[in-house]
């Protein structure tokens, strides 16, 4: 972690990271970037798609990014338009993308998976003129949408009488002499638009600006081999995407869910050197009987994102990677990434500030406070951000007049500048009287070797407040008792307000959304289900 220069300012209480390197120019358009690296190699191999196997170049790509773009120019589509993307990883997807970034015009995209209503919402905020969608999903999106009059192109599984990608995908007179537009508001401009986890709620629009996306930290050469579950609709997708356009490096694409066997074969199909998954995709990974050393020896970097993982399986994903390092840190949507660690010297940290970040832990009477004291961790990266797409007030909320965004996470800092994060704020629990978070007892539920998911609820009782219980998953073929885990829990945390004085529920599995992130208010209602 020496690479990372994080420093503490005592009289301020203020943690701020390493000054941040450009290797572009603040204005430079993330379209333009891309557009020069996937020209000078126009023969290498950006992406394969196990789906069908098909293989597409830099060339290609380049080429049919241009064709889009300069549709989108002749369609009059500009910085403060919208075209919407409901698609899932597929041959065409990425140039889409593309397309959107060398026009500087946002796109926004939804995760396919959503129900109508959902969709109905988010995209009447931010109105798209085009949609690209799966035709799959095409009466779903059609319905939604009605209202706004759009236009859609199907990307797959294309429909009689709608219109489809290949339309705009034919040779124009003029795209040899094509250069990128150039960003209109600077910077700072939105070049994308993803929607919040919905974990809590219905999602929100947030605004990813062109900074946001310069990425000069990428561990990764034009030799790697990329691969992650997630599409253009989540933000490590998106980052995929990006890395492989401005690296010139391979990525893997697919439309079959996750399981552990199915990853391993990929790796070995694909000699795949950079992994990125979420916190319960690894816990499958490292108990899956054909992940070994040998199957995994391609791996270099394997990043964990979108949640905590145990010491125990730390370990033993670091036992199978016998060439590759751990990577795992902390980030929103909103912000981007915040930290970053790898290996396990620090396993419960999120690691050191990013280059740029400055970050303080607040308290209820919005007092800075000093290191090993839990607070609510506010961040700063000195840029301006557009917030939540036409939501001002909602903005106002996550981000206050000095620039400060509030996180709703708790954490604190060590004195070695380490982050940690200990639960949301809003997740917070009272019993008796006293406050609890569900986080720590999650983390020592984990702890048992039986148990391959979790989650903790507070069951509300006038008398006690919320009481602690728990919905567990456990690993295949395990013996586990509802009295073993809370014999557990009251070993491993002493203090009788933070023990399981509800229930301890068994199901074959949680609600989590697409990419890997638990649904707890989903979870809660199982458990009063059960």
């Amino acid at each position: 972690m020496d690479f990372l220069k994080c420093s503490y300012d005592k009289h301020e209480r203020v943690w701020s990271g390493d000054k941040r390197p450009l290797i572009y120019d603040f204005d430079c358009s993330l379209g333009k970037v891309i557009y020069s690296t996937l020209r000078n190699y126009p023969k290498k191999v950006c992406q394969v798609s196990d789906n069908d196997g098909r293989e597409v170049t830099n060339g290609e790509t380049l080429t049919w990014s241009v064709r889009l773009a300069q549709h989108f120019k002749k369609m009059h589509l500009r910085h403060d338009d919208v075209i919407g993307i409901v698609a899932k990883n597929s041959t065409y997807s990425t140039s889409v993308a593309v397309g959107c970034f060398m026009n500087c015009t946002p796109f926004h995209a939804v995760n396919p998976i959503f129900d109508t209503k959902t969709i109905e919402n988010v995209f009447a905020t931010t109105a798209p003129k085009v949609i690209f969608l799966d035709g799959e999903y095409y009466e779903k999106v059609l319905e939604a949408t009605r209202a706004l009059k759009p236009l859609y192109y199907t990307v797959t599984n294309h429909i009689e009488g709608v219109a489809k990608i290949e339309d705009l995908l034919l040779p124009t007179k003029t795209e040899f002499f094509y250069q990128p537009k150039q960003l209109t508001l600077g910077g700072e401009q939105t070049v994308a638009i993803l929607c919040s986890s919905g974990t809590t709620g219905l999602p929100k629009c947030v605004c990813i600006s062109n900074y946001a996306l310069q990425l000069e930290n990428v561990f990764g050469t034009s030799e790697d081999v990329v691969f992650t579950n997630s599409s253009l609709d989540w933000f490590t997708g998106l980052l995929f995407t990006i890395v492989s356009c401005t690296s010139s490096c391979k990525r893997v694409i697919t439309n079959r869910p996750y399981t552990p066997e199915y990853l391993v074969e990929l790796v070995q199909k694909y000699k795949i050197t950079n992994v990125g998954a979420a916190p319960r995709h690894v816990a499958a990974l490292v108990a899956c009987p054909t992940a070994n050393a040998e199957n995994l020896s391609t791996i270099r970097s394997f990043s964990i994102g979108g949640g905590s993982v145990t010491l125990s399986v730390i370990q033993r994903l670091q036992s199978l990677l016998k060439n590759g390092v751990i990577t795992f840190g902390y980030g929103l949507t909103e912000v981007g990434g915040i930290s970053f660690n790898m290996g396990a010297q620090f396993h419960t940290s999120v690691g050191k500030l990013l280059p740029g970040l400055h970050a303080r832990i607040v308290d209820e009477q919005g007092k800075n406070l000093p290191p090993n004291e839990v607070g609510e961790i506010y961040v700063k990266t000195g840029r301006r951000w557009n917030g939540y797409y036409s939501k001002p007030i909602e903005t106002q909320r996550f981000q206050d007049s000095l620039g400060w965004f509030h996180t709703g996470d708790l954490g604190y800092f060590d004195d070695k500048n380490m982050l940690y994060i200990v639960d949301r704020k809003k997740d917070i629990m009272k019993y008796q009287g006293m406050q609890y978070w569900p986080g720590e007892i999650e983390q020592v539920i984990s702890q048992l070797p039986e148990v391959a998911d979790v989650c903790v609820v507070g069951v509300y009782d006038e008398r006690n407040g919320d009481a602690a219980g728990a919905v567990v998953v456990k690993r295949k073929d395990a013996v586990l008792t509802e009295q073993q885990v809370k014999d557990h829990v009251v070993k491993q945390i002493p203090v009788s307000y933070k023990h399981l004085h509800a229930a301890v529920i068994f199901v074959d599995e949680l609600p989590h959304n697409t990419n890997g992130k638990l649904l707890r208010k989903e979870a809660k209602t199982l458990f009063e289900s059960l």
